[in-house]
């Protein structure tokens, strides 16, 4: 019988977010989450391609049994937008 922490979703976001926010392969503050009819769901900016697909190994070694949706968007510093400096 699975406990309760296995039965709510709220327990497996929790350590996702946790889990990208230590992981030095993704190390991401600002990603979403959530977990839905067997699926987990990402998104949100991060700088390089290699970080995005860590991020899908991060999520599928916590829920091996859950599809897995990488909808996190590559951004590179030079995309951002300008900021001005006031003096």
């Amino acid at each position: 019988m699975p406990d309760e922490q296995d039965a709510d979703p709220r327990y497996l976001v929790a350590r996702i977010r946790e889990a990208l926010t230590k992981d030095p392969r993704v190390n991401e503050l600002s990603l979403e989450v959530s977990v839905s009819g067997g699926k987990v769901l990402i998104s949100g900016t991060v700088a390089t391609e290699e970080r995005r697909r860590a991020v899908a190994d991060v999520v599928g070694e916590l829920a091996p049994g859950l599809e897995v949706r990488n909808a996190t968007e590559v951004v590179t510093t030079s995309a951002a937008p300008h900021v001005e400096a006031v003096e």
